[in-house]
């Protein structure tokens, strides 16, 4: 995969892809997408999609959000599964409480975001019992970056592409000329219509 925290993950049985999601009377559950541009880079979130279970969520993820040639991996994670915290939060005093009750420790993802204007990006992993663990965790390590917004979640929630799919699931986005403006000139048409009164031949 070319980031830290994202090999050999395990995934949870007894589930739709092995993934426990909740599913509500009405709507399917919500996976949060992260996509990395270039082996190496950082992971940054791209946004979210609905989906009965996390291997449809991962296509779908793939066909909103990949609109370029570099994409070069892919995961997705239950929005629910994420402990989230502000900038706000934490300086107003957020303790964890008893964060080292939870059972065994286990890879938690960290994502922080650095900017304002920005989506969150990958800052790295720790190991942790829980996720108040985690996150407390987090801020002792990362004490070097300014986060606005942290995410924690568990490595072993995630779905990711691997290297092997890199044909299968990012080539094809290439031949999709629906995601090609050049392909929907209504404004140049609405234009000429509007300025001669008919499309130019």
């Amino acid at each position: 995969m070319g980031a830290p925290g994202l090999r050999g993950l395990c995934q949870t049985p007894g589930s739709p892809g092995g993934i426990a999601v909740n599913m509500s009377d009405t709507q399917w559950p919500r996976f949060m997408v992260f996509q990395q541009m270039e082996a190496g880079q950082a992971f940054v979130h791209q946004g979210t999609v609905h989906a009965p279970d996390i291997e449809l969520a991962l296509l779908n993820g793939r066909d909103v959000f990949v609109r370029r040639p570099n994409a070069n991996a892919m995961f997705v994670v239950p929005a629910d599964l994420i402990l989230s915290k502000t900038e706000e939060e934490i300086k107003s005093g957020w303790e964890p409480g008893n964060p080292e009750t939870g059972g065994e420790a286990q890879a938690y993802l960290v994502f922080g975001k650095l900017n304002h204007a920005m989506q969150s990006e990958q800052l790295g992993d720790v190991q942790a019992v829980s996720p108040q663990d985690a996150m407390k965790k987090a801020l002792q390590k990362f004490t070097d970056r300014v986060v606005h917004m942290w995410w924690v979640f568990p490595a072993g929630a995630v779905l990711a592409s691997g290297d092997k799919d890199l044909d299968s699931m990012f080539k094809p986005v290439l031949e999709h000329g629906f995601k090609n403006q050049a392909n929907y000139p209504v404004i140049t048409m609405m234009r000429q219509i509007k300025s001669k009164g008919k499309l130019e031949d």
